[in-house]
Formats: C-alpha cells, sequence, structure tokens
C-alpha cells in the first residue's frame, strides 16, 4: 500500500486530496494544525481506515520534529504540500501588512521547506520518492509582466511567497535528483474553495483528480517541473 502525507488537510484542496487518496486505498497522513476542530477530515477518518489524522503546525518547529518522530522513519511515497495561506489585507502600496507577508512566507514558503527538510529521509525510504507542492499561476513573474494574470490584483503576500517556493523546489529538485527523489510544483487552477471563492470554474473533485493524474505517472519525469492539474508545464 502507498503511502501518502498532505499538509493543510483539513479543508479546501487538501481536504479532497484525503478524500480522493483514500477512495483509491492508499494510506493517508493527514495533517491539521488543530485536529480536534477539523469535523470533516474526522469523518473521513472514520470512514477510511487508512486515514490517520496528526496534529502539524508546519510554522513551528517542534510541531514538525513530533510529527517525525512518531512517525519513526515510516516510509512516505508522497509527500504532498498542500497547507497555504491567501492574506487579504494591506495589498497596496502605502498600506502594506508586513505582518501578513512574513506570516504568508513563513507558512507558504518556509512550512513547506521545514517539512520536506525534517521528513526527507521519511520519502527517500519509500517506493515513489515524491515530494510535490501546490503553487499558482499567479506565481508567474511572466504573468505580471505580461498581464496574464492581472485580474488578481496585487496580493503581494500571496503570490510573492510562492514565486519563491517555485524557485526554492526547483532549486531543491536539482539538489535531490542524483537520490532519484521528485520534487514536482502543482497549479491546481482556480478552484472553489474558500481561497478560491464561489466564481472559481473549477470544482475541487476536478482539480484534485487532475493533479493526482499527473503525480501518478514516473515521478522523475516531472521533478523540477511546474506542472498544471490539466498536465500542461507551467511558465513562471
Amino acid at each position: 500500500m502507498s503511502t501518502v502525507l498532505i499538509t493543510g488537510a483539513n479543508r479546501g484542496l487538501g481536504l479532497e486530496f484525503v478524500r480522493q487518496y483514500a477512495a483509491d486505498g492508499w494510506e493517508v497522513l493527514a495533517t491539521s494544525r488543530q485536529p480536534e476542530k477539523s469535523a470533516e477530515l474526522t469523518q473521513i477518518t472514520a470512514q477510511h481506515p487508512t486515514v490517520v489524522l496528526h496534529r502539524l503546525d508546519v510554522t513551528d518547529d517542534e510541531s514538525v520534529q513530533d510529527l517525525a518522530d512518531k512517525l519513526d522513519g515510516k516510509p512516505i511515497d508522497v509527500l504532498l504540500h498542500s497547507a497555504g495561506i491567501y492574506p487579504r489585507e494591506g495589498q497596496h502600496i502605502g498600506e502594506i501588512d508586513y505582518d501578513g507577508w512574513r506570516e504568508a512566507m513563513e507558512t507558504n514558503l518556509f512550512g513547506v521547506m521545514r517539512v520536506t527538510e525534517t521528513l526527507l529521509e521519511n520519502v527517500a525510504a519509500s517506493q515513489r520518492k515524491q515530494i510535490a507542492a501546490i503553487s499558482t499561476s499567479l506565481s508567474s513573474v511572466r504573468g505580471v509582466q505580461d498581464g496574464s494574470v492581472a485580474q488578481a490584483g496585487t496580493s503581494y503576500q500571496y503570490r510573492s511567497s510562492k514565486t519563491a517556493l517555485n524557485m526554492a523546489l526547483s532549486i531543491l529538485a536539482k539538489e535531490l535528483e542524483p537520490r532519484g527523489i521528485s520534487v514536482v510544483l502543482l497549479d491546481p487552477g482556480w478552484v472553489k474553495t474558500d481561497m478560491g471563492g464561489a466564481h472559481a470554474p473549477l470544482s475541487p473533485q476536478e482539480s484534485i483528480a487532475g493533479m493526482r493524474k499527473v503525480l501518478s505517472g514516473n515521478p522523475m519525469e516531472i521533478s523540477g517541473k511546474f506542472m498544471g492539474h490539466d498536465g500542461a508545464l507551467r511558465l513562471w
């Protein structure tokens, strides 16, 4: 049985990843900052014995290490970074919310790297050896320059944190290539979630099914790439 660890599994994309992987018989290590408040996730764990709920705050060193200690070297075929935040306040010059910006970087960039670094040997011990992280087309520098993502507004904190994530994981993919460990970035598209809003064209089910299809192929063939839920390569 293959094992996937999903951060931010209590809502949105992370929750749908849990549903779909569980339905396909995977062992799912679902993480949440506050498991006791994750009602939908708790329901899924009751329905699927292969789903195990763990407490994890990706911004906290001790929390990440506690999880690593509990897993005790357990192989993780897919380490899936879905946890992320989208600050809404202080999005224009003259009113920038720097605390919100720091929080975005701490969760969306440092959190991914912190968890990856701590659980790297768990991934290395698995069959698939795959690390994946949710990014966004809004992280595209090219998109800002040519106006193709201008409709997103400024969103300094979120967009810059994801651009930084793209660079960090691109570097990581090169560093881990000799060990046969795959690192891939995923663009889920504009999805109907709390973050994406009600006007988004994609359902979580469609987005997650597409990203899972991308991940199901040869891991090393997509390592270092930024892949869309539609299977197309994203340029950033």
